[in-house]
């Protein structure tokens, strides 16, 4: 991050809006991971925020009833999706999101009936975390192409990213091209196109996504 154009006239205001808007903002650190509340930058999700909004989101009469057990199942479902395609396991994180995750239920409530832990409280949105990342840091698989990516902003909802935004100066040339290319350069989709044939993202920060932004005001 600098303060250049990028930063002054694109990245700043996106990220003021989103501060009054009700969304909580944080800038990240490349040197430490921990400034994300995560334990190592191959860390997508913000496994805390996940932690702390299943058992919140997920009541029972009122009071949190997932025990350690089933938030590892759910969080497990979310975090190893086993696909051979990035659109694959997109719908099927997607489908997670929507849906839930079905679990076994507890034996003084409903009959023992299986439960579905939902990821993120479509009812009741205020119930929800809202946090956006400046300079969000993922380290690439075993280090091929670059080591890193930094996408400008990443969105997330109870510790799940769901949004990637790219920012680009509007005095550059063709900055919504750039921001566009970019962003598939992020997510592997070049080489998926057959553009290049080496992997140059990770993949994985862009399961969950659900909406990709390219900006440049």
């Amino acid at each position: 991050m600098s303060d250049g154009p990028e930063f002054t006239t694109v990245e700043q205001p996106f990220l003021d809006q989103l501060a009054r808007t009700g969304w909580k903002v944080v800038t990240g650190n490349l040197d430490h991971p921990s400034a994300t509340g995560r334990e190592s930058f191959r860390e997508v999700l913000l496994r805390s925020d996940l932690r702390d909004a299943l058992r919140r989101i997920n009541p029972r009469d009122g009071q949190p009833w997932l025990d350690d057990s089933r938030v590892s199942q759910a969080m497990g479902a979310i975090e190893r999706i086993a696909a051979p395609r990035l659109m694959e396991a997109n719908q099927q994180a997607t489908g997670f999101l929507l849906e839930g995750l079905v679990v076994e239920g507890l034996p003084d409530w409903d009959q023992g009936r299986s439960r579905t832990i939902h990821f993120i409280d479509w009812e009741h949105p205020e119930r929800n975390a809202f946090l956006a990342v400046n300079q969000f840091r993922v380290d690439c698989p075993g280090g091929r192409g670059k080591a890193f990516i930094v996408p400008d902003i990443v969105l997330f909802v109870n510790g799940i990213p769901l949004v990637d935004v790219e920012c680009k100066s509007p005095t550059s040339s063709e900055p919504i091209p750039a921001a566009i290319d970019q962003l598939r350069r992020y997510s592997n989709q070049r080489k998926a196109a057959g553009e290049i044939d080496a992997d140059e993202g990770n993949e994985r920060l862009f399961q969950t996504n659900q909406l990709l932004v390219a900006t440049s005001y």
